[in-house]
Order: C-alpha cells, then structure tokens, then sequence
C-alpha cells in the first residue's frame, strides 16, 4: 500500500459504494493499514458512502475513533440509512465504542434514521439505555415505522432494556406504529402485559390492522398474555379488524374459544360454534 501512495495513488479515491480505502481498511479491522493512509493525508471524512467513523464503530475500535474525532471526524455524520457512528455502534453491541463517541460529542438525538435510543434497546443494552435516557435522549421519540425505543425493546424482548425505558419515563401509549403493549402481547411477556396495564395502558388500542393487543397475543398463540389481557380489562369484542374470537378459533384454541364466548364474545361462524359445543 505503502508503495501505491508513494506513486501517487488518490488517497480519498471512493469505491463503487462511496467508500474510500480508509474506511475500507477500517471496516476490516486493519488498524495499521488505517495509520498509513492517515499518515499519507486520508481524510476523516472522505467519503459519499460509508464513513471512516462509522466502520470503525461498527468494528468497536475504540482507540481509533478517539483518533478520527480527534483529527476532526464529524461524529453526527449519517450513513446512507441516516444513522450516526453512535446508533452504528450501539447496533453492533459496541459499548465501549458507544461511550467514545459520546466523549467526543456524538449527540444522542442525532440521526434521521435509526435512533441511538432505538439501536441499544434492541440490542438489550440496559445501562446505555439508562445512559442515553440521562444524557436527554428523547425516550418517545419514533422510528421511521412509528415505534418507540420502549416498543422496540419488548418487540425483541428486552425486558430489562424495556425497564429502563419505563424508568426513564417512556410512555406506555406512545407511538403512532406499534405500540408497547401489542409488542409485548406477540412475545408473550406476561408480566410486561400486566407493568404496562398498571401504569394506565390503553388495553383496548388497535394497531393498523384495527387488532387489539388481545387479539395479537391469541394470532400468536400467547395465552399468558391473552389472560393477562383479559385480567386487565380487554374486550372481548374490541376492535375494528380481526376479533380476538377469530384469532384464537385461527390457533385451534378451544379453551380460549370457550372463555371468550363465556365472557361475551360475539360469536356467528358456524365453525366456532361448532368448536364451542363440542
């Protein structure tokens, strides 16, 4: 490499993808390769693609984000999914590089893409989600598909990421995509059901298919969940899509068949009927 600058090689010359040899080297953990081009005048921020910065986030090196930064990298800069070195980082489990971006200024509201916020919650990491939360990240802040972090965190099952997010005041409502309790009813989190039921959840809300969060936890077969839903006050009526009587004969839940007719659950299939009797 050495050899090909010495000959005049374009140092920010970019690849098909927008990147230049310095992300290039970084996204394949080559941190020597990285400190030549960098010591031949490769630029930080070079690149229409892909950044320097974000590559070594992804990769948790550490040492040479604090270097990037401290040569002037633009450590809110987004890549083409509108995500900065920080929500890169925090998406590949990089804690240590998470908090070395924060050091060097990375903001934690940044991005047109995915949030910092949203990336650690998935990724169930608890303390950088407490962390981002006291650094003033905005906890009901939405993602491009309506969601909030809280919804994101019981959407993959982060239940002590989901926790903090409580704590940190996220709300229980928020959201103009899925919402925290329909996320939690797919999963089967029972006891995330009944927190959020306890802390004023509208049980009866529909997502954009008009279904309930009973009725997503019966199309999943999640009868915890559907009896803690039921506990909580669902109807057994609600909603202007698929009802939860429908869900649970869809599943061949003849139990739940019986409890949500015994509880009112108007009924006028035949087949349920049917299903009932037996």
């Amino acid at each position: 490499m050495r050899e090909l600058l010495e000959k005049g090689a374009e140092v920010d010359a970019e690849d098909r993808e927008g990147r230049s040899a310095l992300t290039m080297a970084l996204a394949g953990g080559k941190e020597a390769a990285a400190r030549a081009l960098l010591v031949a005048g490769a630029g930080v921020n070079a690149g229409t693609g892909r950044r320097p910065l974000h590559a070594a986030a992804e990769r948790g090196m550490v040492e040479m984000l604090i270097e990037l930064a401290g040569k002037g990298a633009e450590v809110d800069a987004e890549d083409r999914e509108g995500r900065t070195a920080l929500t890169v980082a925090l998406a590949f489990g990089q804690e240590g590089a998470a908090r070395a971006l924060l050091e060097a200024g990375a903001g934690v509201n940044a991005g047109t893409g995915q949030r910092p916020l949203h990336a650690a919650a998935k990724k169930g990491m608890e303390e950088m989600v407490r962390e981002l939360a006291v650094k003033g990240a905005e906890v009901d802040a939405e993602d491009g598909e309506g969601c909030t972090a809280l919804t994101v965190a019981l959407a993959f099952g982060q239940e002590t990421a989901a926790r903090a997010l409580l704590e940190a005041g996220a709300g229980v409502n928020a959201g103009t995509g899925q919402r925290p309790l329909h996320a939690a009813a797919k999963k089967g989190m029972e006891e995330m059901v009944r927190e959020l039921a306890s802390k004023g959840v509208e049980v009866d809300a529909e997502d954009g298919e008009g279904r309930t969060a009973l009725t997503v936890a019966l199309a999943f077969g999640q009868e915890g969940a559907a009896r803690a839903l039921l506990e909580a006050g669902a109807g057994v009526n609600a909603g202007t899509g698929w009802r939860p009587l429908h869900a649970a004969a869809e599943k061949g839940m003849v139990v739940m068949v019986r409890e949500l007719v015994g509880k009112g659950a108007e009924c006028f299939s035949a087949e349920i009927l049917q299903l009932v009797q037996e």
